[in-house]
């Protein structure tokens, strides 16, 4: 059985990589789409070709996850596509966020992300490509933005590491780096006061984001980073100390 695998595929980038996947994959048998929201996943398949596979899940349950594994096991699939796109964020200082949202950030940013690569690897194909969904976030510390941007720095070294490991079995990782995205994020995140509303001047779109991605992950780049803005913002986090920018950006938290 040949398959990609897709989380945070209710909505969003994850929901455009899905649109993507089916189009240029014509090699699939099924794409196993996961995101908490079923619902929006049965509607899914009425805008694809391929078959789906709906997992309902939530990717911060782990016993979901074994379940997950599990699956997998039994199924031994080929995965030439595995996009983690699923994401939690929220903003606000740490000590004015509840304990849920502050673990539930670790839990499907880093520890669910985590779980899903390193069970589909025993199973990815020749020529397969991951792609792990970061953000501008990692390029630098974030006041009021704390955990999160510390998740997606996670995830930005752990696919450039993983990137240059998996080489050798020609499996490509790339890690999709975006500003701020048109989705439902923001109304799950907040507000984020002052600095949060200036990134919503920079708003990009999610097909646009997906698609480059997914242009980026075929030319086997390791980092996908939409937008002139983003681009400059990453080479200012390069070379500008982050002790003077935080200070900055602490005054507009």
């Amino acid at each position: 059985m040949k398959i990609a695998v897709v989380s945070g595929a209710s909505s969003g980038i994850g929901k455009e990589f899905v649109d993507i996947i089916d189009k240029k994959c014509g090699m699939l048998d099924e794409i196993w789409v996961i995101a908490r929201r079923g619902q929006r996943l049965e509607a899914l398949q009425h805008h694809v070709r391929r078959p789906l596979r709906i997992i309902e899940m939530d990717l911060a349950d782990r016993e979901k996850l074994l379940e997950l594994r599990a699956l997998m096991e039994r199924k031994k699939p080929q995965i030439y596509v595995l996009a983690a796109s699923a994401g939690f964020g929220k903003y606000g200082p740490n000590t004015s966020l509840d304990y849920n949202d502050c673990v539930g950030m670790t839990d499907v940013n880093v520890t669910a992300l985590t779980a899903l690569v390193t069970m589909s690897l025993p199973y990815m194909a020749r020529g397969g490509r991951i792609l792990l969904m970061a953000s501008s976030a990692a390029f630098l510390p974030q006041p009021g933005f704390g955990i999160y941007a510390a998740t997606k720095s996670y995830v930005l070294s752990y696919a450039r590491s993983l990137n240059q490991e998996l080489r050798r079995r020609h499996i490509y990782v790339t890690a999709v780096c975006p500003g701020p995205v048109a989705t439902e994020f923001f109304e799950v995140s907040g507000s984020g006061g002052m600095l949060a509303a200036a990134k919503r001047l920079f708003m990009a779109d999610a097909r646009n984001v997906a698609r480059l991605a997914w242009n980026d992950s075929m030319a086997k780049k390791e980092l996908s980073v939409y937008g002139l803005s983003i681009k400059a913002f990453r080479v200012l986090a390069k070379v500008v100390p982050h002790h003077w920018i935080l200070k900055g950006m602490s005054l507009f938290a």
